[in-house]
């Protein structure tokens, strides 16, 4: 998207350098109004000799080699040489004319523009040096607190812009690393975000399309022509196929997660009907949020599927509890059982990790407990709103 111009005069007036560039120009016409000031000044006071003719050349070098290094906006090198050369004329002319001074503030404040930031500390105690001297040379040695006063405040001047100098550069540092920090923390999360989404995507194929399917097969493989079964079967592994074919493309219209589902104890009633299932509800079913529903759902629906397809189970019984602050469901079966630690490294089956997944991307917790020829209790935890309102 192309920005307005008054979106571009904002982002630039927002800039933080703009109160940087309108100091460096007021230190710029600052030093050249003192300048002329100081010359008036002391032509008014003193005559126009030897002595004289020395101020006002240094003056003119002095203003004429700030004028190069500032005004003309030159490079970088360009600049620091002028306003080297600049102060360089200036240091002999504070020593002969004391009332070119006042020009000392704009220098220093130029010398930190340029410089680094020992190199200029240098130079601003040059500056303090020759209006100190001047100064001296002036009252003739007589008058020490006209000598000390600029001299401390120089010093002091000197030292407070270093310190700011120094926790500008800390707060730019700081910056930059804020900056990096907070794009490596919005890289992490489009990663997170992209890795959630592909578990969310293959949970969704598991749990139908790729259930449906493997049962459609089962039903072709087992089916015998001889008997004159095979016509039957052929017909539930169509009706099979054709379920899994809408919702496929209920999953490509990213309606995967049904949002109109109003009853978990009702959808999971129906599941276990449909499964031979035994049901169990313990306390009061409270309103849940859909992904909560459908994730629950999604459980039961893998844990039975296996119950009856691998533990070959003769009875199964699912238990959906509602707690103040969370709902849970336990599908218990009485089948072969089976080492969880054996699946949990075994990557060719996905369902177990599909189940977990769902749950704990809830904030909720998983687990199983299994053992060969004992059974499988598969459970799951998932935090709701309180029935007050409070999250948990």
């Amino acid at each position: 998207m192309i920005d307005s111009p008054h979106r571009q005069r904002t982002a630039e007036s927002a800039s933080p350098d703009r109160p940087l560039a309108a100091m460096h120009v007021s230190v710029d016409i600052g030093f050249a109004v003192l300048l002329v000031v100081c010359a008036v000044r002391y032509f008014s006071y003193h005559p126009f000799d030897t002595v004289g003719a020395t101020v006002l050349a240094l003056g003119i070098g002095s203003g004429l080699a700030y004028a190069l290094g500032a005004v003309a906006r030159p490079g970088p090198r360009r600049s620091r040489l002028g306003i080297v050369f600049a102060v360089a004329l200036w240091l002999p002319l504070a020593v002969l004319a004391p009332s070119f001074g006042w020009c000392a503030f704009p220098l220093f404040f130029a010398l930190h523009r340029v410089l680094g930031r020992r190199t200029a500390m240098i130079g601003s105690a040059m500056l303090v040096v020759a209006v100190s001297t001047g100064l001296f040379f002036m009252s003739n040695g007589e008058d020490l607190g006209l000598v000390l006063g600029p001299f401390f405040g120089g010093l002091m001047l000197s030292l407070a812009v270093d310190a700011l100098e120094r926790a500008l550069e800390n707060r730019r540092r700081l910056n930059i690393d804020l900056l990096s920090t907070q794009e490596q923390l919005a890289r992490s999360e489009r990663e997170a975000g992209a890795l959630a989404e592909r578990h969310r995507v293959a949970s969704e194929l598991h749990d139908t399309v790729v259930q449906r399917t493997a049962s459609a097969l089962l039903l072709l493989e087992s089916s015998d022509p001889s008997d004159g079964s095979g016509g039957e079967t052929t017909v539930g592994a169509r009706e099979i196929l054709r379920e899994a074919l809408v919702e496929t493309r209920q999953l490509m219209h990213g309606l995967a997660s049904p949002q109109d589902r109003t009853s978990l104890t009702t959808e999971i009633g129906a599941l276990a009907a449909e499964q031979g299932a035994e049901l169990a509800v313990v306390g009061t079913e409270t309103s849940l949020d859909a992904e909560v529903v459908h994730a629950l759902l999604r459980v039961a629906q893998e844990a039975l599927l296996n119950a009856g397809k691998h533990a070959s189970a003769s009875a199964t019984r699912v238990t959906l509890t509602y707690f103040d602050r969370a709902v849970s469901i336990d599908i218990a079966d009485d089948g072969a059982g089976f080492d969880p630690e054996q699946v949990r490294v075994d990557t060719t089956g996905y369902g177990l990790r599909a189940m977990a997944w769902r749950v704990e991307s809830l904030g909720g917790t998983f687990t199983v407990e299994s053992a060969p020829g004992r059974g499988t209790v598969i459970a799951g935890v998932v935090p709701v709103a309180s029935r007050d309102g409070e999250t948990t």
